[in-house]
């Protein structure tokens, strides 16, 4: 495959880099169709300002490097737009924007920007947020009672636990996995909508905007650790579909564990980081304090996925040959 972007050089393909990242960008605006329907224009709000501060960070760091500041550069939007969705509707608009500087500021823009950063800045971005305000981040308004979100303020809104969370205290949760397909339960705001982010996951494949491998490896791992050890007392299909639809599992295996830039860049390397990833966000689940470990499970995958490569190099002979496409 021809490389097609000097500047990213861990992007390899037949699409630009410009073309991927808007390809990715559209999928996730459109996970912000049915929220807006619901609840009004907070979600737009909520993501127009934490893409806001990710690009304001982004050409702070600019400025202060004397580098050129690209208005192709939308990778950016991307990392501001996906941390809102990881995040629940009714969190202070202060908490995305917090999340996204940090993941410009402390983990994209020191290692040199787009395709040199070793961590997803997303990912990193909701686990600051999580250690930071925990009690915030898995706090998640009831969809089933009335609430009212306007654009800017707190809102008023009753709570619940989402099943992610039912699940960490070892219960079956009340609503039904069939049910959960429709994203009408507590969770975090692009995340429970599993068909959207199917159909939005499919296209990306489809379209080769992203490559498939990791996800599925991801889904696999997790889904076998579901069936292997359940959290609650139920058939090993029905622990599956409630781990699988539950928290943020589903949207990380298709908007963050494809990412071309973190993610190994051999086929085998991919699918070994995807498995690694399921297995290690379901110990997360298992034996972590939070009822989501998906972004924590990513950054250890891409803290060890050039070792996953280096592997895969060794085994074929292939020292000195660092692509594969």
């Amino acid at each position: 495959m021809m490389l097609k972007n000097a500047g990213s050089p861990y992007i390899k393909g037949e699409f630009t880099v410009f073309s991927m990242m808007r390809s990715v960008l559209l999928a996730l605006l459109a996970l912000l169709i049915i929220p807006v329907i619901r609840y009004g224009p907070r979600p737009l709000v909520a993501a127009g300002a934490s893409m806001l501060t990710a690009v304001f960070c982004h050409i702070l760091f600019c400025l202060i490097r004397g580098k050129s500041i690209s208005v192709t550069e939308i990778s950016v939007l991307v990392t501001g737009l996906m941390i809102p969705m990881l995040l629940p509707l009714n969190a202070p608009l202060w908490l995305p924007c917090a999340a996204s500087a940090f993941a410009v500021l402390v983990v994209r823009e020191p290692f040199g920007g787009f395709g040199r950063n070793p961590f997803n800045p997303a990912a990193a971005g909701v686990a600051f947020a999580a250690l930071c305000w925990p009690q915030t981040v898995f706090s998640y308004f009831d969809p089933s009672a009335p609430a009212l979100f306007p654009p800017f303020g707190a809102g008023s809104f009753g709570t619940a636990l989402s099943p992610a969370a039912v699940l960490k205290q070892g219960f079956k949760p009340d609503i039904l996995p069939f049910n959960m397909l429709w994203g009408n339960f507590p969770g975090p705001l692009g995340a429970t909508g599993v068909l959207i982010i199917g159909a939005c996951g499919i296209l990306l494949f489809l379209t080769r905007a992203a490559k498939p491998e990791a996800a599925v490896c991801f889904l696999g791992a997790a889904a076998l650790a579901a069936a292997l050890f359940p959290r609650i007392l139920c058939s090993p299909l029905t622990s599956v579909k409630y781990e699988l639809l539950s928290g943020s599992l589903f949207f990380c295996s298709v908007f963050m564990v494809t990412d071309p830039v973190t993610s190994p860049r051999t086929f085998p390397g991919r699918c070994l980081y995807g498995a690694f990833a399921g297995a290690v966000t379901m110990a997360f689940r298992w034996f972590g304090v939070y009822e989501q470990g998906a972004c924590f499970a990513l950054l250890m995958a891409d803290a060890v996925a050039p070792l996953m490569d280096s592997a895969v190099f060794r085994l074929r002979g292939w020292e000195g040959k660092p692509h594969e496409g």
